[in-house]
């Protein structure tokens, strides 16, 4: 099998790189950098099967010498952080020979050659002893400059520093470039593997789309990631493995154990014997017991010793906070809230608890409202504005109290946070497209400022600012906030049906059947056709 990998990287001199550095070790040769005076030496280094220098047809002849070139390419740059070169690194294929794939590799320089106009150090590296022995690999260390006749003349390489995606688009070019080449090379040989520089996702698509479904099903894995030299050199210091192999090996490596053991016992170290049923499994269990006593111990927290309730609204509000370890969407006052009314209706004792916890109840509703006031406050900064009816019923749902579900039915609170989230996400959206709008205004006012003075730094700055305003109102732009308005709309809407369906407010007929009438000043009232309703907040009173 196969596996594309192909990288780009910058190196700059601000950032501390040297080309002749970066060169050196790629070749594994001698070199003095005859700018810094500082040697670099790397002719002991393992690894490099093989290195060559290309240059463009008509360079001069001293581009093929890698110490000469390296030693010019970082005289020509004069900034103190100016880029230096860039390098563009190829796993081979291991299925290849050595000859084929130092083909493979010297066709790839020459691709970047012909592309590019740049000289191109090509060094092949071989597997680390450690390592995994099918990672042939090709350094292709490309100039910062154009090579002509007359040597180094401009920058090379401009599209992949262009704005706008334009980079991304020349990188995605090149890989592919890559891989026809590698393909190419593969055919040649007589391998009927092929690379992809597709991601997993994308080409487990496409074998869908054509109708091989256990292609499809093999690339629907996991994508590997490239570690890179630190962090793999970093694992192998820090990870002790000691292997037997031949005839012998496992007693070998038990009398090793031995030994070892016996030595730290003797030493008063701290080694000793692991109990026989202490496994894996079992550390599992007493993990998970361990967090079931906590969940236990924590839920009557708001008991006292005499099994009456205490009241930790303050402090729970102040301070409540997820637990370590524990990702969820709600937050601290929301789950602890929860838990309340699970605790209420298990015990019976809903409205002792209820009215313990009144003072944390009335600021998660005030904070909640805050939410809902603040997402209509967002809104009407547009000027002209049409409040949607989807908004008006979810701001309506989200301020309306719904008490008797406080203690009776699971979940309120967290469905009313995700409301409230849902509310506010809705206003951000909207809002987004019409600040992109006054910053397109704003910039072209500021420019306006400078049309005695076009070409000053400030005007440039100006017409920067406009040109980048400009782009977050384009049609794609556009298109994409609109879609995102949708979604928000969408989620926001059916966060405020499910809040309605499952905690319905009890009508108002509902209410009154339950209130005496006096029928004498209820027909006074219908014959004047003056009624007059008052709402009483309700108490958490049993």
């Amino acid at each position: 099998m196969a596996i594309y990998h192909a990288t780009m990287k910058s190196f700059s001199r601000g950032k501390g790189d040297s080309s002749v550095a970066a060169a050196a070790y790629r070749a594994g040769f001698d070199v003095l950098d005859v700018g810094t005076g500082l040697g670099h030496n790397y002719s002991r280094r393992h690894g490099v099967a093989f290195h060559q220098m290309l240059s463009p047809r008509g360079a001069p002849s001293w581009c093929l010498d890698a110490k000469k070139f390296w030693n010019a390419n970082e005289a020509a740059e004069t900034r103190l952080n100016a880029r230096v070169c860039r390098e563009v690194e190829v796993s081979l294929p291991h299925s290849l020979s050595a000859d084929q794939r130092q083909e493979l590799a010297l066709a790839l320089g020459q691709l970047l050659v012909d592309r590019f106009q740049v000289a191109v150090l090509v060094a092949v590296h071989k597997p680390s002893n450690q390592g995994d022995q099918r990672n042939h690999h090709v350094h292709l260390l490309m100039s910062a400059r154009k090579v002509g006749a007359d040597g180094l003349g401009e920058r090379a390489c401009a599209e992949f520093d262009a704005r706008q995606g334009g980079g991304t688009r020349a990188l995605r070019q090149i890989r592919k470039d890559i891989e026809q080449v590698i393909n190419g090379h593969l055919a040649m040989a007589g391998h009927k593997s092929r690379v992809d520089h597709r991601s997993l996702r994308a080409q487990a698509r496409d074998a869908a789309l054509q109708g091989d479904f256990e292609r499809a099903r093999t690339l629907t894995r996991k994508p590997m990631r490239h570690l890179g030299k630190a962090r793999v050199a970093v694992e192998r210091k820090a990870k002790f493995t000691a292997e037997m192999h031949g005839v012998g090996g496992k007693e070998a490596v038990m009398s090793l154990s031995r030994i070892l053991m016996a030595h730290m016992k003797l030493s008063g170290g701290i080694l000793h014997d692991t109990p026989s049923r202490h496994n894996h499994a079992a550390a599992l269990r007493d993990l998970r017991r361990e967090q079931l006593s906590n969940d236990n111990d924590a839920a009557p927290a708001a008991w006292d010793a005499t099994g009456n309730p205490v009241s930790q609204a303050k402090s729970r509000l102040a301070g409540a906070s997820v637990p370590s370890g524990i990702h969820t969407p709600y937050s601290g006052q929301t789950r602890h809230l929860s838990r309340v009314a699970r605790l209420a209706r298990s015990t019976g004792k809903d409205a002792e608890m209820l009215n313990a916890e009144a003072k944390l109840i009335e600021d998660w509703l005030e904070a909640q409202r805050e939410v809902a006031q603040q997402a209509l406050e967002v809104l009407r900064l547009v000027p002209g504005i049409q409040i949607e009816p989807e908004f008006q019923q979810a701001h309506s749902a989200l301020v309306c109290r719904r008490v008797d579900s406080y203690a009776s039915k699971s979940f309120l609170f967290e469905d009313t946070e995700s409301l409230a989230n849902a509310v506010s996400t809705y206003a951000r959206m909207v809002i987004r497209p019409y600040r992109a709008r006054m910053e397109v205004l704003n910039a072209q006012a500021a420019l306006s400022e400078h049309g005695n003075a076009p070409t000053s730094h400030a005007a440039i700055r100006a017409r920067r600012a406009l040109a980048r305003s400009k782009a977050h109102v384009s049609p794609r732009i556009v298109a994409i906030q609109n879609w995102r308005i949708n979604q928000a709309r969408q989620k926001m809407k059916e966060a405020c049906e499910s809040l309605e369906k499952n905690f319905a407010v009890p009508k108002l007929e509902d209410l009154s059947a339950d209130v005496p009438r006096n029928e004498a000043n209820e027909s006074a009232a219908q014959q004047a056709g003056n009624w007059e309703l008052t709402i009483r907040r309700p108490r958490f009173a049993p």
